[in-house]
């Protein structure tokens, strides 16, 4: 996966406010989510809920300011443990976030870049490096990172093939249910409601066993292809049923 994604609804983190978790107004965890749809969870539970990957507590939401407008403000929700520094893993995080980056190529680049940022070379980043003109972190991403375009995805009707291996992040040669679950959600565009990508998630868990024919756990590209009954044609299936409505 090149770019980091929202956790709940699968569409790219940077193509809309990020948002960390908190609890009693203290950030409780080190993930993010997309602003709309961690406040849309927080609401369906009744104003408390678990942190998606980590079941952290939490009952409050904090939308992380932009570098570029208000780079104090970002310095301080970054801070996860409030200690007035940025370590390596909370920048890397929320740039991840944020950010249009590829993530396989910003982890390799990452060491040799902080070193750049910190230049009192005490392994972390306070607010005067944050802000140094000539090699703080916030003139790096003014300078670096354009603002995101919307990906892609290749077309199932069109190349069966190409979709199972867009979708197959780990490359294992087989689709578990999660990346089912994201792969339907980008193919029926449903991102934008945080209902039906709940929804769709629910369908994938009860219908999982029609289409894992051996119980592996995962859908092969033989199963994935299998004429008629095969994952790949009953999703074309929905998709013409959905194009005449």
């Amino acid at each position: 996966m090149e770019h980091q994604e929202c956790p709940i609804c699968f569409d790219l983190m940077c193509n809309q406010k990020s948002a960390v978790l908190t609890k009693d107004h203290v950030r409780c965890c080190p993930h993010f989510f997309h602003d709309r749809c961690i406040k849309d969870l927080l609401n369906s539970k009744g104003g408390r809920s678990h942190c998606p990957l980590c079941r952290q507590d939490f009952d409050g939401v904090l939308t992380v300011p932009s570098i570029e407008s208000d780079p104090k403000g970002w310095f301080a929700v970054v801070d996860l443990n409030r200690d007035h520094r940025l370590s390596q893993k909370e920048v890397l995080e929320v740039m991840r976030a944020q950010l249009p980056v590829n993530c396989t190529i910003l982890d390799e680049e990452f060491p040799s870049l902080f070193k750049k940022w910190d230049i009192n070379g005490d392994g972390s980043l306070d607010a005067n490096e944050l802000l140094d003109p000539s090699r703080g972190l916030l003139t790096y991403i003014m300078q670096r990172y354009p603002r995101v375009q919307q990906e892609n995805t290749p077309d199932l009707k069109s190349d069966k093939n190409a979709w199972f291996r867009y979708f197959d992040y780990d490359k294992s040669g087989a689709l578990c249910k999660d990346e089912v679950a994201r792969a339907l959600i980008k193919t029926f565009k449903l991102s934008e409601d945080c209902q039906k990508v709940a929804q769709m998630k629910e369908v994938v868990e009860a219908v999982w066993p029609i289409f894992d024919i051996d119980g592996s756990g995962h859908i092969e590209v033989s199963e994935f292809s299998q004429p008629e009954v095969g994952l790949a044609d009953s999703i074309i299936a929905s998709m013409g049923s959905l194009g005449r409505r």
